[in-house]
């Protein structure tokens, strides 16, 4: 439709033409050359004049034409141009990419986007005539840069290559920099296109990927079991060390080869088969587990656990397998030893028992439904068993699991129970009771034992026991016997009684806790570690707080012994309290002469310390200050001294005072004390000043300090022609 447009315009601006032409031609010819009208000349020509005017108009027409094609098709050529331009500038400046325009000759930028006004932190059109080569050097881009650069202009064809370095941040920048000539190759390239694509997050994903797969495939190796990786039509495409380990094959022989069917027993492949053929997707299920026996490559067969999971958007199933072949075992070995634990439980005459409380229902084993007399098929509850202990034990037993169940405490007694025939046992039960997150009991697990055979033995127990009884009673020592269970007192002897002031009523049944004997409750824990440590304790220094509040010390042995059928202690302990008292004293007795020495020593370095002040004090005044001692000796002066004299401490100290100050000049100034004189030597105003020490020596000598103050800058005085002043008269006014 455009095409037609055109030629319609064309032969329309010909047809003006030619109609502009011939009617011009025909003015002229009316005007310059014959005297007829416009009008006649116009249209009553002749024919021979209308067509030469004609044909002349054509040709003109035709000409201009010609031209004004030319020049529409030059016009067009410039727009298309600067279309192109446009575009171009559009593309580059809307591109992520870093780009840039390079002069060959002197590498200096004649234009950039803006990524490369961003990538190089320069303003708008700063960029334009800036060095390249100097701006690859500012940013730290390897030479490659400029190697690519003179690459693509040697050769006059594009060149890329992948770069890389550190960044301003410090992190590795990883760019792709490409380079395309522009203009004819064969004049030479005059300008380079340069550009740079940052595939730094590129990389880092890649590598990132890379890394995560070598992870997943360190995990696929070394996860611990059995794994592989099945093709639907069952031949594995990857199998991990476990399953070469497993099946014995190498995993050359087994990728692409074989079938996971071909180490399954043909009595458990079918039903893996159905497990195999599962639709996941369809039903939702991603994985099932299952238990199978395999054969390796030396035909041994093995128990496994396995799991089939599907792959997500793939038709490849991941196989694990776990070898439980020592599992298997050790259930067989379970049900043979639950047998023979029946069989023990029977020659002991020994069973075991759990009550579910919350649902009340009791389960016993074979020998507790033989031991009481019970029918096996009969549903049992607490209170069945209720009523087969014996009426005078009963309320100790409901007392005794009241007290496990909320005092959580072992169930521990031994009653009686009444069998059907008539006949009556007695029985040792144990239990412990099991409780939820909240403290409520769930159930109660025990042992029950028929223990009626003990009353014989206990008989002949107490005969051998009057023996050692009377040995007990008459120790000097305080002897205690406590069940080594909960610390419960069984005996105790007279030495104890005496030295706790309890009698035997008042300390029977209890324990050492509920008595608080015990001052230290540390000693009490040091003494059961070692007990649990050594089986036995000595010569341990305990305190026991007696009856009557008082605190003794005891010196505590201690052994585990059997008595009476159970676990016991017996404890042997003497009162050394008078001993530790005196013990005591003579430490006490240390610490005060410790502490003395101590004062002494502190107030020693408060005194050496007042002395350090007081010198550097001294130091610190400008007049001089000299100590002698009772026998005219300079003791100690401030630095003034040393600063005026010229000499050192080590020349001054020691020395008699009086000589000392003549020897300075200060003689007429001793001999007329707080009188102000003019010292010759150094040309300055001084007074002397002496003050003897308020106590005397014991030889009635006293010790005196000397002031010599330096008077110069006080008052007027014409220093040109200096006098000696004889009294406070004499100054100079």
């Amino acid at each position: 439709m455009s095409m037609q447009l055109k030629y319609k315009r064309r032969l329309a601006i010909a047809v003006g033409f030619f109609a502009l032409f011939w009617v011009g031609d025909a003015l002229i010819d009316a005007t310059f050359l014959t005297e007829g009208t416009f009008l006649h000349e116009l249209l009553g020509a002749e024919p021979r004049e209308l067509w030469m005017r004609s044909f002349c108009s054509f040709l003109l027409a035709l000409f201009f034409l010609v031209v004004t094609r030319l020049g529409e098709k030059r016009c067009n050529v410039a727009n298309s141009l600067r279309h192109s331009d446009e575009l171009s500038r559009i593309f580059i400046e809307s591109a992520n990419d870093a780009i840039c325009v390079v002069e060959t000759d002197g590498l200096t930028i004649t234009a950039a986007n803006g990524a490369f006004l961003k990538k190089h932190a320069f303003a708008e059109g700063e960029a334009l005539g800036q060095s390249f080569s100097k701006l690859v050097g500012r940013h730290g881009l390897p030479e490659e840069v400029l190697g690519l650069l003179a690459q693509c202009v040697a050769s006059g064809s594009p060149a890329s290559r992948e770069i890389s370095y550190l960044g301003a941040d410090g992190q590795k920048v990883t760019e792709e920099v490409s380079t395309y000539p522009i203009g004819d190759p064969k004049r030479g390239v005059e300008r380079v296109l340069h550009v740079t694509r940052d595939i730094s997050a590129r990389r880092r994903s890649e590598e990132r990927l890379k890394e995560s797969e070598q992870r997943y495939r360190a995990i696929f190796e070394n996860t611990g079991t059995a794994m592989a990786i099945a093709l639907p039509d069952g031949i594995m495409l990857m199998v991990n060390k476990g399953f070469e380990a497993l099946t014995g094959y190498s995993r050359e022989e087994q990728e692409g080869r074989m079938r996971w069917t071909d180490f399954v027993c043909d009595e458990d492949r079918e039903a893996m088969l159905g497990q195999r053929r599962l639709k996941w997707e369809a039903s939702g299920l991603r994985q099932n587990s299952f238990e199978a026996r395999v054969k390796n490559r030396s035909g041994e067969l093995i128990v496994v656990f396995g799991n089939w999971a599907a792959i997500a958007d793939t038709k490849e199933t991941v196989i694990s397998l776990l070898d439980i072949t020592a599992q298997k075992q050790v259930e067989v070995a379970l049900r043979q030893s639950r047998a023979t634990l029946a069989v023990a439980q029977r020659i002991a005459s020994l069973g075991n028992w759990e009550w579910d409380v919350v649902t009340d229902t009791l389960t016993w084993s074979e020998e507790v439904y033989r031991i009481c007399g019970a029918d096996p098929a009969s549903a049992l509850t607490y209170e069945r068993f209720l009523a087969a202990v014996h009426p005078d034990d009963r309320e100790m037993v409901v007392r005794a699991a009241n007290d496990a169940l909320y005092n959580k405490r072992p169930y521990s007694l031994d009653h009686r129970v009444v069998l059907p025939g008539g006949a009556v046992r007695t029985v040792s039960t144990r239990g412990e009771v099991t409780f939820d997150a909240q403290g409520v009991p769930l159930r109660m697990v025990g042992t029950t034992q028929d223990v009626t055979w003990r009353n014989e033995a206990e008989q002949a127990l107490r005969n051998s026991e009057e023996k050692f009884s009377k040995a007990f009673h008459a120790s000097p020592d305080s002897i205690v016997i406590t069940r080594a269970e909960d610390g419960t007192y069984i005996d105790v002897n007279e030495a104890f009684q005496e030295v706790t002031g309890y009698t035997r009523e008042e300390v029977i049944g209890h324990s050492s806790l509920e008595l608080n004997l015990w001052a230290d409750p540390d000693a009490r824990m040091v003494m059961l570690r070692l007990l649990n440590q050594y089986g036995h304790v000595r010569n341990l220094d305990v305190r026991f707080r007696v009856k009557s509040g008082e605190v003794r010390e005891l010196l505590w042995s201690a052994d585990v012994i059997e008595y009476q059928d159970e676990a016991c202690l017996i404890a042997i302990s003497r009162d050394v309290t008078e001993q530790r008292h005196l013990e005591k004293e003579l430490l006490e007795s240390d610490a005060k002469l410790f502490m003395k020495h101590e004062e002494l020593k502190n107030l020693f370095h408060q005194m050496e310390g007042i002395r350090r002040e007081w010198e550097e004090t001294m130091d610190c005044i400008s007049d001089m200050f000299i100590l002698t001692d009772q026998w005219g000796s300079i003791r100690r002066f401030n630095r003034a001294v040393e600063t005026f004299s010229g000499k050192a401490h080590r020349d001054i100290v020691g020395r008699e005072c009086l000589p000392f100050l003549e020897g300075q000049g200060f003689k007429e100034h001793l001999e007329a004390p707080g009188i102000e004189l003019f010292h010759e030597q150094s040309g300055k105003w001084f007074v002397l000043k002496r003050y003897a020490f308020p106590i005397a020596e014991v030889d009635g000598s006293t010790r005196e300090v000397f002031i010599i103050s330096d008077t110069t800058g006080t008052g007027w005085r014409d220093h040109a022609s200096p006098q000696r002043l004889v009294g406070s008269d004499s100054r100079p006014h």
